[in-house]
Parts: structure tokens; sequence; C-alpha cells
């Protein structure tokens, strides 16, 4: 039987260390446990939270007055260039095990520090990949009716960091079926490499090992106003040739948030013990004590002041929660 646990503060099970106590906790290593948990949710009329790696979720002060299911664990199995993956696995992980099992499409899966569960349904991406470039179907429980059923790659009907599970909370990701590329065996330290690198790379851009929650906004669309304002200071907005019209050349196809941030001079803002990260814009740090509220206030400043200067309406990428 799975244990329940009551009043669990969610802080330690977050990336932020921040949260209050949620009412009921309880972990869940399998389809099974999982069952009994939402049987439980059910029967007290308990509102759940799936809780995976907490990397990009802000727990309110207040906690959360339902369940929250913490998935740990799971399998990653490997057949050819079909991979099943379990939503408890750690993305590094699976970026990590295909890549030694010869298999390419995931390399950019090391930066992100999440579950695959939680990548799915973020359709997560970096380094110009996203979850939807690899997924082939995802296995799904519906809590209201516990019934189990299969969506493939359409039917998720994935977005920019959007999924049909963000559309459907009562819908839990299970696991989900990649399909990667099968490359010659003797690519594998090659793939390896290119992990290694990109690792690198978001080391050198990003605050690791500080408490955050990754990017706090999702990217910009470019559009004439942007230009306008800013055309000439936009580092992926150049001429390729000297008689070349203008082009926009990035490799997510958006303007980073952190960039109007950055433009903005918000950099190292504070408010009570939350910081804008002075090495990437679009972090929000907690060196340590930080609350809830100080996070949502300094969220509004940035917002108020991106659309004041810029004309940009920036919208969140990290998920709320208890509030």
């Amino acid at each position: 039987m799975i244990a329940l646990r009551h009043n669990i503060i969610l802080a330690p099970y977050t990336v932020y260390k921040i949260g209050g106590p949620a009412r009921f906790f309880a972990e869940a290593r399998n389809e099974q446990e999982m069952k009994e948990a939402l049987d439980f949710a059910a029967k007290n009329q308990a509102a759940i939270f799936i809780l995976g790696a907490g990397s990009n979720i802000l727990v309110s002060d207040k906690g959360f007055d339902g369940l929250a299911i913490h998935i740990i664990g799971g399998e990653l199995r490997i057949n050819g260039p079909e991979v099943t993956v379990d939503a408890g696995i750690m993305m590094p992980r699976l970026a990590i095990e295909t890549a030694k099992a010869g298999l390419s499409g995931l390399e950019w899966g090391t930066g992100v520090p999440g579950t695959a569960g939680g990548a799915v349904r973020g359709n997560a991406g970096c380094f110009g990949g996203e979850m939807k470039d690899v997924i082939e179907s995802v296995e799904v429980l519906d809590f209201l009716n516990a019934k189990r059923f299969t969506l493939n790659a359409r039917e998720c009907q994935f977005g920019y960091r959007e999924s049909i599970f963000k559309k459907h909370p009562e819908w839990i990701i299970l696991s989900a079926v990649l399909k990667l590329k099968q490359e010659d065996p003797a690519r594998t330290a090659e793939l390896l490499e290119v992990i290694r690198q990109k690792s690198a790379e978001r080391i050198g851009e990003q605050p690791i090992g500080e408490s955050s929650a990754g990017s706090i906004f999702k990217g910009v669309p470019l559009s004439e106003e942007i230009l306008e304002k800013l055309g000439n200071r936009i580092p992926w907005w150049h001429r390729k040739h000297e008689n070349s019209s203008w082009v926009f050349e990035n490799r997510r196809g958006f303007i980073s948030a952190g960039f109007f941030i950055e433009m903005a001079g918000l950099k190292g803002w504070r408010v009570g013990n939350a910081v804008v990260s002075p090495k990437h814009a679009n972090f929000i740090i907690n060196p340590g004590n930080a609350k809830a509220e100080d996070i949502l206030t300094l969220i509004s400043i940035i917002k108020d002041t991106c659309m004041r200067k810029f004309g940009v309406i920036l919208e969140e990428e990290i998920q709320y929660v208890g509030f």
C-alpha cells in the first residue's frame, strides 16, 4: 500500500526551495501506486498536483490544499530506435542513455533539468530541440474516470511550451514512446561529446547550481513593433552579407525574454530575497530564504517594465501551484 503523509512541506521537493505544506503527500514509483494515490484523492475529494523534479514550478507560501503526488524513478526501455520512458525518468539521464545506445535526436535533453513527464507536458526544449520532435505516443491515465489511453504526437497538440496536457490537468502522463535515429555504433563517442558540449554551454550561460525554476518567461515572437524599437540591438537580427536584406537568425525562432529583461536594466534587481540572475536575466534565483511572494512581485515588476519600455507582453513558462 502507498504511504500517505499529511502536511508535508514542499520546499525541499522543488529546485526553488520555496513552498508551504501539501495537505496530503504521496510518492508513486509505478502505475499501481499512482492509482492508489488517485483513489485516495477521489475518496477524499482532494485536488491533485503531480510533482516531478520540481524544476519549473513555484509553490505558494501557503502550500497546496490537496494531494501532491511525487513521481519517483521508473523504467527506460530501448528497443532499436524506439525508446519507452516512464514519466519519472530525468531528462539528462534519458539523453545520456540514448546516446550510449547509439541513438541521436535527444542530445539537447541534457539541458532540461526535469523529468520526462514534465518535459512532455510543457513540450520542453533547448538548443533548438523540443519534445514534439521525438514523441511518437504518450500513455495517459485520466484521473476523473480512471481510464488509461494513448495519444499519438498529433493528438498531443504540441506548441511552443504547450500541449493538450496543460488544458487537461486531470490527464496524468505515465510514459512516452520516442522515435530516435539509430546511428553507426562508431558515432556513440561523438554523440556523448555533443552532450558534454551542450552541458558546458548551459553551465556557461545559466545560473546552474543556484536555486531557480529555470526560465521564468517564454520567448517573445518577433514583430514589426519590436524591430522598430530594438532592431539594431537584437543580436540575432543582422545582414548575412553587406548588400543583403536584414534577416532574423535564431535557432529557437524567437527572442529570449532575458534579452528584454536585460535591456530594461533589471539584471540583479532584487525584491526581498529574490534576485534576477546577474548571469541570465530570464532566471530569478533564491539565494536563500526567498518567499513565493518575493518571486511573484519581481515577476510583476519585470512584466510591467518590459511592457512599458518595449510594448512586450511576457508570458510565464513556470507553473504556479497553490495560488
